[in-house]
Parts: C-alpha cells; sequence; structure tokens
C-alpha cells in the first residue's frame, strides 16, 4: 500500500475561493487607504523640508525660503509643487540663478497643493531660525477622497500639521 499525499480538487477550489472573498474584501479599504496614505505622507514632507530650511538657514547665516506654486484641485492630477532655496545671490526674497536649491517637490498622485496664504507665496527662516520677514501664513493639501491637511508657520517658525474633513475645521 502507498501513501498518498497532497491536496484534493476539492481543497484547492476551497483554498481559492476563500481567497478571492478576503481579497474582495481587502480591496476596497485598500484603494481608500493609498490616497490618505500620500495625502498624509505629502504633509509630513512639507513639515520635514520645512524643519531642514530652518536648520540650514541658522548654520549657513542666510535666508533660506520655500516658493509655493498651487494649483486648482484634479482628482486625477498631480497639481502643485514647492521648492526649498538658500537666498544669497542676491538676498531679495526671489529665487535666482545661481542659488542653491535644497529640494524641489512635486505633489504625490492625487494629491493638490491648493491654497497658500503666505505673502509672495513664499515661506521661510532668516538666519536666527525665525519665519523670514515675519511671514506667517498656511497652505493646504487635498486628495480624492476630500481629506484635507494643513501645514501653518507660527511666529517663533514651529510648524503645526493639521487635519480636516470639510477643509473648514481644522483639529
Amino acid at each position: 500500500m502507498r501513501k498518498k499525499s497532497g491536496f484534493t480538487l476539492i481543497e484547492l477550489i476551497i483554498a481559492i475561493g476563500m481567497i478571492s472573498i478576503l481579497t474582495a474584501i481587502a480591496i476596497p479599504n485598500v484603494m481608500n487607504w493609498l490616497p490618505n496614505y500620500r495625502l498624509k505622507a505629502a504633509a509630513r514632507d512639507l513639515y520635514s523640508n520645512m524643519q531642514k530650511a530652518k536648520m540650514e538657514a541658522v548654520k549657513s547665516n542666510k535666508d533660506v525660503l520655500i516658493d509655493f506654486v498651487v494649483g486648482t484641485y484634479a482628482p486625477a492630477g498631480m497639481i502643485g509643487s514647492y521648492q526649498v532655496f538658500v537666498d544669497d545671490s542676491p538676498a531679495n526674497g526671489v529665487f535666482d540663478a545661481g542659488e542653491q536649491v535644497l529640494v524641489q517637490v512635486n505633489m504625490p498622485k492625487n494629491v493638490s497643493l491648493y491654497y497658500n496664504n503666505f505673502t509672495g507665496n513664499t515661506a521661510g527662516y532668516n538666519s536666527r531660525g525665525l519665519p523670514w520677514i515675519y511671514n506667517l501664513g498656511s497652505v493646504q493639501f487635498q486628495n480624492n477622497n476630500s481629506r484635507y491637511y494643513q501645514a501653518s508657520l507660527s511666529f517663533a517658525g514651529n510648524v503645526k500639521i493639521k487635519t480636516s474633513n470639510d477643509g473648514a475645521a481644522w483639529n
């Protein structure tokens, strides 16, 4: 007598059916999770880059600015970008040829940088780590799930991230 080992056809069909059901349940959750993850990552990246700008301004004893480019929200597109640069040749608050670019960021898929209330679309830090010409404000991000993030710059040079489900009431 020989011992038979392996799976029967019925066992394979049951296993494939269970995997199919679990996949059908998981896919909608992943599809909701991914855009929210990208939005949160974009807000955290801005926070990190603003901290980097502050440290570079103090270290180099120069103004380090962040120039924002906003756009209208488009569900299928990547709208908006920002650039962190050392403003030193000449120090005029505008990106000029020859100035060092520290970071250039485009928004990820389905995330839009749609609002900016910094004067001249530029934020940044002076050589003491305080907001450049005391230009305070915030920028806002949106994704295709109608979730929002806001990054605000305080008078002391701190960055605060807030969230919203409607773009009006911030947590």
